[in-house]
């Protein structure tokens, strides 16, 4: 049985009571007055008769006989009285109340408004008479005044009790709606709110219960969003009892203790196999103590070790008492050999760098050496050859002629030998600079290449650069035109060598960019598809701290551009 329904019986109830007890009130007046009424007519018919009666006497016969029966009759018939008047012989007349009523009250009200009167007997000279109560017209009226107000009170009743169903039903609905959120609530629909109130008290409870939603619905929220995180977390997440047993665990550590034990759920965490620090962890997790960070290995039934970061906090309820603690594990074995593979290539370009300034440093002896013996002795052999052609040119034709022969080879010779020099080590570049030494190699290029046209653009102070930086430029124009005369059938190279400022990085870089509109090449894989030239121009951005990049695709040319730090390099 719902609410509105109880409510309205109980009202119903209580108006049916009110109803009852009125009427019944209504009864008892009624019984009374009727009997109060009934003896007062009963005496005071009594005392009329008497009265009539003093000092007379009469027989059967006498006028006087007629007269009294008359006014007995009549006054049974207005009092609703029965007389009876009695003489020396017996029953002299008879007055009876109306037969006849308006409405017949039923058995029942008869029964309780008839009054418990007693006979009233009065006697007077020969005589005695009787009057009993007969207030049947009485009763009769108070019958029809009781139904009335009886019906007038159901009537109310009836219209007081749907008056009272509509308006608690009207008050009603507010329940009603927090019942309906309520049972939103039950089903997870936390965005529900309960619309304001006319009432005060159910304003309250409105703003009330909406307030609590939206607390429930962000803690819900929350609480969701957590356990996404911890479900969906790289790091192993576990929660211990005050004892060290595992109450919770990720998929994660599900995983990464999943050599161990099928069920992690309720094993000591302590006893999965850590291979470092177990001591160490054993105390932490019994003390429930707060730790950050301690490295540890455990082993897996392969024999690899996997190498772990473990933390702890101690697991606090809502009245601050410890009841376990809350640990994470962090499996960095992949970080550690990125660390190895990151010293690795530290070494690497170290070494490469080592090896690029011996290379250098042996380049410029070899060009040291050829320019100053292989150079004198070509110059003594084209000296002596010329004296003796000079000497032979009459007399000895055939001398001549092997002395033209050796000043010619030695002339080829001493140019091959000039061409070494400047492909191992450019002269100019230690005497006139960088710029003007690239310059003269591009116009040479210009003269054997007269079919491409090269853009040079230089921008910035670029002439106080150490001696490796621009042998590196140098090394990189120089391989990428190489490649781009022989494989790319360009017909147009830009090249660009800026010195600027770079506000991200607060520090001067150089910045060379090679580009040709030539046929291009794809790059999947940068260590399969290039030749060494561009891996080494790579290495050698690399070794100088600076970066190397290179965008290519079939039909769209080529473009590299190489970038150098220039903060420790700077003169």
């Amino acid at each position: 049985m719902n609410l509105k329904l109880k409510v309205n019986l109980y009202f119903a109830l209580l108006l049916a009571i009110s109803l009852f007890a009125s009427t019944w009130v209504l009864i008892s007046n009624a019984r009374q007055s009727v009997q109060a009424e009934v003896e007062e007519t009963m005496n005071a018919a009594a005392r009329l008769i008497s009265v009539s009666l003093i000092g007379v006497s009469f027989s059967r016969d006498l006028p006087v006989h007629e007269q009294m029966h008359e006014m007995v009759k009549a006054l049974s018939e207005i009092r609703s009285l029965h007389i009876l008047v009695f003489d020396s012989n017996g029953l002299l007349f008879e007055g009876e109340p109306k037969a006849d009523v308006a409405i017949q009250p039923p058995d029942w009200f008869i029964n309780v408004i008839f009054p418990r009167v007693k006979p009233l007997t009065k006697r007077f000279g020969n005589g005695h008479m009787v009057i009993y109560a007969a207030p049947l017209q009485e009763i009769a009226e108070r019958w029809l005044d009781i139904r009335s107000i009886a019906q007038l009170g159901l009537g109310i009743l009836v219209f007081v009790g749907l008056f009272l169903y509509w308006g608690v039903d009207l008050l009603m609905r507010p329940l009603q709606g927090l019942l309906t959120a309520l049972a939103g609530f039950e089903r997870g629909e936390l965005h529900l709110r309960l619309p304001r109130s006319t009432l005060s008290e159910m304003n309250q409870i409105s703003q009330t219960f909406n307030r609590m939603g939206q607390a429930l619905e962000l803690s819900t929220e929350e609480n969701r969003r957590l356990a996404v995180l911890v479900k969906q977390s790289g790091d192993a997440i576990l929660s211990l009892d005050h004892t060290g047993h595992i109450t919770f665990c990720n998929p994660a550590a599900e995983h990464l203790f999943s050599d161990q034990t099928l069920q992690l759920l309720g094993e000591e965490l302590a006893n999965l196999g850590f291979c470092e620090q177990r001591a160490e962890i054993a105390r932490i997790l019994e003390n429930c103590d707060t730790v950050e960070n301690l490295e540890t290995t455990l082993q897996k039934t392969s024999g690899e070790l996997v190498s772990l970061l473990f933390s702890s906090v101690p697991l606090v309820d809502s009245d601050l008492i410890v009841r376990g603690v809350i640990c994470t594990f962090r499996d960095i074995t992949q970080h550690k050999y990125a660390e190895k593979a990151k010293l690795q290539l530290i070494e690497t370009q170290l070494l490469t760098k080592h090896m690029a300034e011996v290379q250098e440093k042996e380049r410029r002896h070899l060009a040291r050496e050829l320019h100053d013996e292989l150079g004198q002795c070509l110059t003594a052999i084209k000296t002596d050859a010329v004296l003796i052609r000079n000497r032979t040119q009459e007399t000895e034709p055939k001398i001549y002629a092997s002395a033209q022969a050796i000043i010619d080879v030695a002339s080829h010779i001493y140019d091959v030998v000039h061409n070494m020099i400047t492909r191992l080590r450019p002269s100019p570049l230690d005497d006139l600079g960088l710029v003007p030494t690239l310059e003269g190699s591009i116009e040479a290029w210009r003269q054997r290449q007269p079919e491409i046209n090269f853009i040079v653009e230089f921008s910035g102070k670029l002439d106080n650069l150490n001696e490796s930086i621009n042998m590196t430029v140098f090394r990189v124009i120089q391989e990428s035109i190489t490649n781009a005369v022989r494989h790319a059938n360009a017909s147009e190279i830009k090249i660009s060598v800026t010195n600027e400022f770079n506000d991200k990085l607060l520090k001067q870089q150089l910045i060379i960019e090679i580009s040709d509109n030539g046929k291009g090449m794809e790059v999947h894989d940068f260590h399969s598809d290039v030749d060494f030239g561009l891996l080494g121009m790579r290495e050698r951005a690399r070794s100088m701290g600076g970066t190397f990049e290179l965008t290519s695709a079939l039909g769209q040319g080529l473009t590299i551009v190489v970038t150098i730090p220039l903060e420790e390099e700077k003169s």
